[in-house]
């Protein structure tokens, strides 16, 4: 009877210990209350907003992508780049991220860049037919159509009847870049 006594208060401890855990998690995380950014500048209130989303988007590295694509395109590259940085130095990184980070690059037209992130993605997941229409189709936009129509080319092999990839490879030669 002591027994089962003492194994119970023990588990009862645990479990308490972890809600206890679990609420001073919760207690950390950032909500939002209008006096966070009402009357700050924009700057300021830009880094309340984008910390605190770093701090929800936890170790998530689409999420941390997000704040560091907030970043670089708003005019901290060195924050964004820091960030990014840190995603693609985790052992999990994987070739997701790197087609995030290409088009975060594509974005600030930082070409090179970005063509090293989508040939990553794509040496991670070489079978990856979308990742290959649509890097091809951003190549060709930057006048390079032989690298686009190979790119084309080895994805419509794999998969020669899917209506995305028509429209982002078609899109292209008319100058509009995939979604």
């Amino acid at each position: 009877m002591k027994h089962s006594r003492l194994i119970t208060v023990g588990f009862a401890c645990l479990i308490a210990g972890a809600l206890a855990q679990a609420g001073l998690a919760q207690a950390t995380k950032p909500t939002f209350t209008p006096d966070l950014i009402k009357g700050k500048g924009e700057k300021e209130a830009a880094a309340t907003l984008l910390d605190g989303a770093l701090v929800l988007a936890g170790s998530g590295s689409w999420e941390r992508i997000a704040v560091g694509r907030a970043w670089y395109l708003g005019g901290d590259k060195a924050k964004g780049q820091s960030i990014l940085d840190q995603v693609t130095s985790n052992k999990k990184v994987e070739s997701s991220d790197w087609f995030r980070i290409g088009r975060v690059y594509t974005e600030a037209n930082e070409w090179d860049k970005a063509q090293a992130a989508f040939d990553r993605a794509l040496a991670m997941s070489p079978n990856d037919d979308s990742g290959m229409i649509e890097y091809g189709a951003l190549v060709n936009l930057h006048n390079d159509r032989a690298k686009a129509e190979a790119l084309f080319e080895k994805a419509f092999k794999r998969n020669p009847r899917e209506f995305w990839h028509w429209v982002g490879a078609g899109g292209s030669y008319l100058g509009v870049r995939p979604q």
